[in-house]
């Protein structure tokens, strides 16, 4: 028994029909039963005129009456065994739906399409503009009986007035009465984002989960870097997903990145990234040189010690520069076509993406970008970044409704850091900490050995040393606040005690660790899911176990 879903389409010449066919076959994977399907035999060739596809239909229609599009459409049901739904462009008559009523049953969906005849005229003569000796619309228009035409309306279960849709509106008002399009409370994303001022190791735990995901995604700009250890060697990131060239999950770059151009083709390049897996969406924003050397330049990296990446600047540009012509997107740079497209043929957007893996029962992962306390909203202005860094922010530069979440996963490290001062003695700063300390105080403290921990501490992106301050509990509680985290992540916690660096399973944690754990759950009212007990930066391999995965839950992935 044919359980697929069909869709006919019925309506005049110029009403719609083959681009809503073409369009279902694209967004949603229908297959298309067409004319010049049915007509691609060794008789008719691969190729046809308007006249000869005419001629062609009068022709079957004698020789099987009202049934030649049905016997193929039950050819294709029995040879294709994909279980694709089918769409059937198109049908002319009421007797022609009411037999693959009959076959079909409650499978079958009826679309009817229909527009004033003025208007069918104007786009039949936009079509055949430039074309010699084009045929009159009403010897091309088969549908001019007005009471078949009467009789096709009554019948169709959807009925769709184009007169004020294009093709891409149509789609849209068909493709929701066929509950094509995926609940609203269906959550498949999981967001992590840094819990404090960057640097909490969001890369590393990123490489731990991204397994288990058949979607990541990455928002920001190159002036944050997640280092990750992996088999392969350390390796940092600054555009992809943490993990990239350790998985096979596809990569979606958001519309609210700003991208470094040569940076992004060379990791992508590193990585191993085709662009069967990657997608940039067309609207991301590029750093222009120019953005780069403004940035180092201006006061930013003098006085709050900004990385000087350009990512400010650029953002900025693009929305002062509105108008004028000097913005470039994505959609504007020759060598990203392969993963944007090209004008006019665009791969989507970022949220056409995601609405394919929603419908496809995706799992997705959301990178988030730098920490909650940078945010340039809700951090200790002026010494913030340039954008908004809680999940808020983070998904709205994705594309991703806030009704798609699943989980939240916010990390922190025991002892938060900022980026070191600005050079120079002028008294400036990159920001407070509330309870500032060193990290030989830390060395100490822990029983690690200072020297390598200083050498360690350095920025991924600029390699400056970092300041260090002791736990801050207000600021933690705001972040919490900010971004009702279901899952904490505590990230270092070889630096509460050394000899968690050894520990394979919760309890084998120092019992001043565990205690500083749950007191984390009792302020944030979340569980603490992965605990990070070092980063293994030994360039030996052998063994690169670092995380306790406390977790209750996974990632829904039907990745093998």
């Amino acid at each position: 028994m044919e359980t697929r879903q069909i869709v006919v389409i019925s309506g005049k010449t110029c009403s719609g029909k083959s681009e809503l066919a073409s369009l279902l076959e694209k967004e949603f994977g229908f297959a298309v039963v067409r004319d010049r399907r049915v007509f691609q035999d060794a008789e008719w060739g691969l190729r046809m005129e308007q006249l000869d596809i005419l001629d062609r239909r009068l022709e079957l229609d004698k020789a099987e009456p009202e049934q030649w599009m049905l016997l193929k459409t039950k050819a294709i049901c029995t040879n294709e065994k994909d279980g694709r739904p089918l769409v059937v462009d198109h049908l002319h008559s009421l007797d022609q739906v009411l037999k693959f009523r009959q076959a079909f049953g409650t499978n079958l969906v009826h679309v009817h399409l229909y527009a004033s005849d003025s208007t069918l005229q104007e786009r039949y003569a936009k079509r055949v503009e430039g074309d010699t000796d084009p045929l009159p619309y009403d010897e091309v228009n088969q549908l001019r009986d007005q009471d078949e035409i009467k009789a096709l309306k009554n019948d169709a279960d959807v009925r769709i007035y184009t007169e004020r849709s294009d093709s891409n509106d149509t789609l849209v008002r068909v493709a929701a009465r066929l509950h094509l399009y995926t609940p609203p409370e269906i959550r498949c994303v999981d967001v992590l984002i840094g819990g404090q001022y960057g640097s909490e190791g969001k890369g590393n735990i990123v490489s731990y989960l991204a397994r288990e995901y058949d979607v990541m995604v990455r928002v920001g700009g190159p002036n944050a870097g997640h280092t990750v250890a992996s088999s392969a060697g350390p390796y940092t990131y600054h555009h992809l997903p943490s993990g990239s060239r350790d998985v096979t999950a596809r990569l979606l770059l958001g519309p609210g990145m700003t991208i470094h151009l040569p940076g992004l083709l060379k990791e992508i390049e590193e990585c191993g990234i085709g662009d069967d897996r990657l997608f940039i969406d067309p609207q991301a924003t590029i750093i222009e040189e120019d953005d780069i050397g403004t940035e180092k330049k201006g006061h930013l990296v003098s006085t709050i010690a900004s990385t000087g990446s350009g990512s400010g600047v650029a953002a900025a540009r693009r929305i002062l520069d509105r108008g004028k012509g000097t913005v470039r997107l994505a959609r504007d740079v020759e060598s990203l076509q392969q993963y944007v497209g090209t004008p006019g043929n665009y791969h989507g957007s970022t949220t056409d993406r995601l609405e394919e893996a929603y419908r496809s029962g995706h799992s997705i992962l959301l990178e988030g970008t730098q920490g909650s306390g940078l945010s340039i909203f809700h951090g200790p202005y002026p010494h913030v970044t340039s954008r908004d860094t809680n999940v808020a922010g983070c998904i709205a530069e994705a594309g991703i409704s806030p009704s798609r979440i699943r989980k939240i996963l916010m990390v922190v490290r025991p002892m938060p850091i900022r980026v070191g001062d600005p050079d120079g003695d002028q008294g400036h700063t990159s920001g407070k900490l509330k309870h500032p300390t060193t990290f030989n105080e830390i060395a100490r403290f822990a029983g690690l050995e200072a020297p390598a921990l200083n050498a360690a501490e350095k920025t991924s992106t600029t390699n400056r040393n970092r300041r260090v301050g002791w736990f801050e509990w207000d600021q933690f509680r705001k972040a919490c606040a900010l971004n009702a985290p279901t899952d904490i992540v505590l990230t270092f916690a070889d630096y509460l005690q050394s000899t968690n660096s050894k520990a394979r399973r919760f309890e084998q944690l120092d019992s001043e660790t565990i205690k500083f754990v749950e007191e984390l759950e009792r302020v944030s009212q979340a569980p603490v899911s992965l605990i990070n007990t070092r980063f293994p930066r030994d360039p030996d391999t052998s063994d690169l176990r670092s995380l306790i995965d406390r977790r209750n839950w996974t990632a829904r992935s039907r990745r093998k």
